[in-house]
């Protein structure tokens, strides 16, 4: 146990520090976010079920949009992180007004914190990360996840990668992660 401990430690200062990373390297650009921090939400998996049903189509035409384009892949290159992802308009350049459009509309939409692109040597996933929910020593994350095939799924599900993430399905591909961790 005390193992996975430590895994969900490192895991979450590796996120902080990629999510800090992307945020230097957008915000040294002089790029502005999206939406306010102040309007970043963090969603129940009921909230997150509901926001994904009524923005079904928009999810999938983001999705698509993010995952097929080549500036984003060269930021995934060129980072060499694993992951990119879009919270600020510095990547606006890389996409068509509509395309854009609908990338500020999801943020309209589900006030998340980031929508990320995920390589890691694997397929490409895409992922929502909604805002967190601080109570006492516990934080409270759920993430809407898209996966390419189950076998990409099933690895995110091992020890490590989401060591206590509660993976529910809502559609083809699409998943609600919902995690906890302490401190």
């Amino acid at each position: 146990m005390k193992t996975r401990k430590k895994i969900a430690i490192i895991l979450a200062i590796l996120s902080v520090a990629a999510i800090g990373s992307c945020l230097a390297i957008d915000l040294s650009s002089g790029s502005d976010f999206i939406i306010s921090t102040d309007d970043i939400e963090y969603h129940t998996k009921e909230e997150l079920t509901d926001l994904y049903w009524q923005n079904k189509t928009l999810l999938n035409d983001v999705k698509n949009s993010v995952l097929s384009n080549k500036g984003m892949m060269q930021e995934l290159i060129d980072f060499k992180e694993g992951d990119t992802g879009i919270l600020t308009d510095y990547q606006k350049e890389y996409f068509t007004d509509e395309e854009w459009a609908n990338i500020v509309s999801v943020f309209e939409n589900l006030h998340p914190y980031m929508l990320m692109m995920e390589r890691k040597g694997r397929p490409l996933v895409f992922y929502i990360a909604c805002g967190h929910l601080k109570q006492g020593s516990t934080s409270y994350a759920n993430y809407l996840y898209w996966f390419p095939n189950e076998e990409e799924r099933e690895y995110h599900e091992n020890p490590g990668v989401f060591p206590d993430g509660v993976f529910t399905q809502l559609d083809e591909g699409w998943y609600i992660v919902e995690t906890t961790s302490t401190r």
